[in-house]
């Protein structure tokens, strides 16, 4: 089984489903139209707790711990490409018994994969829209501290065992949150505390960002066959807003963009807000 624990967010609405060797835990809620809900490297279903109550009145949303986050269970971590994952989870819908989403929304890296559904899906979404999409590299501070984490060395089971033993004592984590440039209230700060302290959530988040492959992504975006959105963050620490826009503008230049006050977790932050952007575009 793999369920997360009973105070977890929005747990009646948790499902645990097996497709191959992946146990998922997934967040299934409402019905109609199937909304797709992807989070971000070092994520979990619960970054969208705040939205999906204002979701299930116009569809079937679908909120799931992606391969080697959170509470699913099971994956090979040299596994964790766009491409794959899009696969893993054209394989849970399956499993799940529902149709092709008609939306897919993703915050961060699962932006990029959002991108990566509608590029390869059969048959696309009616829209794709990204919150604070991580489609450039993050500030060069940020990838300073980062870089070494994301080495193969540091996704192995062993280095990351000792991250995620040294996530609570030295306040490496709330430093993490802080540099998003998002104010998140204890309550919420505790989930991340409680992701990174399993260390192969910690494995998945660096192998997800360490195959992060934007170059084989971006290029084919001009030809998606399907509108795409993106909310940025003005006060986002990580995805800078100037050279975020002059991407979405090369490869994406048809794509609405917003910028709303806010941190890379602006979703987070402005639940309905983003809840409502969604119900749009649907």
């Amino acid at each position: 089984m793999s369920l997360p624990p009973p105070d977890w967010p929005l747990r009646e609405f948790s499902r645990s489903v097996r497709t191959g060797e992946v146990d998922w835990h997934v967040q299934v809620a409402g019905r109609g139209p199937v909304i797709l809900l992807l989070h971000g490297s070092g994520g979990s279903s619960h970054s969208f707790a705040g939205m999906l109550p204002h979701l299930v009145a116009h569809g079937t949303v679908v909120a799931p711990d992606l391969p080697g986050h959170g509470f699913t269970t099971g994956a090979r971590f040299d596994a964790l490409t766009l491409p794959r994952l899009r696969e893993a989870i054209a394989s849970l819908l399956q499993a799940l018994e529902l149709p092709r989403p008609a939306l897919v929304a993703g915050h961060s890296a699962g932006a990029a994969l959002a991108l990566r559904w509608a590029l390869d899906a059969p048959r696309p979404p009616k829209a794709v829209l990204g919150f604070a999409p991580s489609l450039v590299p993050p500030p060069a501070y940020y990838m300073q501290w980062m870089a070494p984490l994301v080495h193969p060395f540091a996704t192995s089971a062993p280095v990351t065992s000792m991250l995620a033993w040294a996530v609570g004592p030295t306040g490496m984590l709330d430093w993490l949150l802080d540099s998003t440039g998002s104010k998140l209230p204890e309550a919420e700060r505790r989930l991340y505390r409680t992701l990174f302290a399993q260390p192969t959530h910690v494995r998945g988040a660096m192998s997800f960002m360490a195959a992060a492959d934007l170059p084989s992504l971006l290029p084919g975006c001009a030809a998606l066959p399907c509108p795409t959105a993106f909310v940025l963050g003005r006060e986002d620490g990580w995805i800078r807003e100037r050279p975020l826009r002059r991407v979405l503008q090369r490869h994406l230049p048809q794509a609405e963009v917003q910028t709303w006050p806010g941190g890379h977790l602006l979703h987070e932050q402005s639940p309905e807000r983003a809840a409502q952007r969604l119900i749009e575009l649907l």
